[in-house]
């Protein structure tokens, strides 16, 4: 899916399932309260994305730059944000349950309420 569609379909509502982002730029966007559900952001740059109150389960973000995005009151149980870049990221008010995050890689990040670990 091209950013474009990916755009269209959040300003529509859709749900978005199981589609690559892998290695796109999709910096500077804003995807807030979009569902995107089991997707692959792996190697992404999402620096500076807007993604408040998304709908993020088990989306893959191994080594995606998320530095600067706002994540906050976003979705991201079973997240895999391993190796993600993170840095000035809020995560503020996110669901992290089960989210594999190394706790090295939240340094810098802006984050509130329990987070579960994977060393």
């Amino acid at each position: 899916m091209t950013l474009q569609g990916l755009l269209s379909a959040i300003q529509q509502g859709q749900k978005i399932e199981g589609e690559s982002f892998s290695g796109q730029d999709l910096s500077e966007q804003d995807f807030s309260k979009a569902t995107l559900i089991a997707c692959d952001f792996s190697g992404a740059n999402l620096r500076n994305t807007k993604l408040v109150r998304a709908n993020l389960r088990a989306c893959n973000f191994t080594k995606a730059d998320l530095r600067g995005a706002d994540l906050s009151e976003s979705d991201l149980f079973e997240a895999d944000l391993t190796g993600a870049k993170l840095r000035r990221s809020n995560l503020t008010g996110s669901n992290r349950i089960g989210a594999k995050i190394h706790k090295w890689g939240l340094k810098g990040a802006y984050i509130t309420g329990p987070t579960a670990y994977v060393d």
